[in-house]
């Protein structure tokens, strides 16, 4: 899924033009943040409750859902507000805003992934995923001769995110027996959302300050453009790091539990492992920034005024730490640390706002690519330092 996000990126950045190809970067982050607002920690809680107590799995679920659907109407709410402003002033960008609106609603339907997830029977959701992404290859492939706009493309990112939530609620309802039916005011969703809204805060400000360069560069698609022509190669590094350790959380609280020593000695070969492949990855961006962009996206992106070397060159070193980071952060849920991530995130994404206010005017997408630099960086250094302090204390 992955490789195919990559192949798309470079089909479209060769087809449109910056603007049309910042219009669909804008609507893929829209999709991309709801996802973090809906989960607002809940995802981990639910699995936690449900591994303890499995007469209680669907009693959970339904109470997921409830509190996934009403997050859904407010992220629906906000997206049509900015679809009504003076955000985008073209019609057809309007009329796309609205389309993933209803798009985003319907992303509640991901909390029945609770239920391959504690079965850990992920063969066909993930099918589901990397077809609905070549569908959408295949879709855009068939459509781009035809000199179609960036709003075409943003609607056949609504269809493939519907379709993809529609067929986690289908293939669900399959794995329980049953579709289920969840109250507007679920009992249990409130316990949910208490039990999990620190973590969950603390996921969206991290996810907003990865991406809120994203919504400041808007005013300027060239910008935009050249922004995400070098971060949409770069994100799948960093997912790949969280598809890396999210397996660990049950090994680390094992250890957590067993032996502080032997918990830090995970934690400190993992980290190892991560910072030596994150380096490589950072010098490889750095040094073959122009081929890479070269190979993929052709010239526009590599010269002139939406040239994407020097932002790839920054988010090369921002994603450095970006690939490392994670880790960490498994490391501080595990410790029960959910308050210290909290104020850690809200407090690098105030960072971020602010640098990107002043860099942003001044130096356009390398500025933003710089503040997502230094605020990768920033979140890194505040972790390890209390990774290091708590060895030091345990020492």
């Amino acid at each position: 899924r992955l490789a195919l996000s990559v192949a798309i990126a470079s089909l479209l950045a060769r087809n449109l033009s910056p603007a049309d190809f910042a219009f669909v970067a804008l609507v893929s982050t829209l999709h991309v943040v709801a996802m973090e607002l809906l989960d607002m920690g809940t995802t981990a809680v639910a699995n936690r409750e449900i591994a303890a107590h499995p007469g209680r799995e669907r009693e959970m679920l339904a109470a997921l859902i409830a509190l996934r659907r009403l997050l859904a109407v407010a992220a629906f709410a906000m997206v049509v507000a900015l679809a009504c402003s003076d955000y985008v002033l073209r019609e057809d960008q309007r009329i796309a805003l609205v389309a993933a609106a209803c798009g985003i609603f319907l992303l509640h339907f991901h909390a029945y992934q609770i239920a391959f997830q504690v079965r850990q029977a992920y063969g066909a959701v993930t099918t589901l995923a990397v077809a609905s992404q070549f569908g959408f290859l295949i879709a855009c492939a068939a459509v781009l001769p035809w000199k179609v706009g960036g709003a075409a493309i943003a609607l056949l990112v609504v269809a493939r995110e519907a379709v993809l939530a529609l067929g986690i609620r289908v293939m669900a309802a399959r794995t329980l027996g049953q579709r289920l039916r969840a109250q507007w005011l679920q009992p249990g969703a409130a316990a949910l959302l208490k039990a999990g809204w620190m973590i969950g805060v603390a996921g969206l400000a991290y996810k907003l300050t990865t991406y809120s360069g994203v919504f400041i560069l808007w005013e300027s698609p060239v910008a935009l453009a050249s922004f995400n022509a070098a971060q949409r190669l770069l994100v799948p590094m960093a997912d790949l790091s969280w598809m890396y350790v999210t397996p660990l959380i049950a090994a680390m609280s094992a250890a957590a539990a067993r032996d502080p020593r032997e918990f830090r000695a995970l934690l400190e070969r993992h980290l190892k492992f991560l910072l030596g492949l994150a380096t490589m990855v950072a010098l490889a961006g750095y040094f073959a920034a122009p081929f890479i962009l070269r190979l993929l996206y052709g010239e526009i992106y590599v010269s002139g005024p939406a040239s994407a070397v020097a932002p790839f060159r920054w988010l090369s070193f921002g994603y450095l730490f970006a690939m490392v980071s994670p880790v960490l952060i498994v490391a501080e849920i595990v410790r029960g640390n959910a308050r210290a991530l909290l104020f850690i995130t809200t407090g690098c994404l105030a960072l971020n706002l602010a640098g990107n206010a002043w860099a942003v005017p001044r130096h356009g997408a390398q500025g933003a690519a710089m503040v997502l630099c230094a605020s990768e960086a920033l979140v890194f250094l505040v972790l390890f330092a209390r990774m290091r302090a708590s060895v030091r204390g345990g020492a």
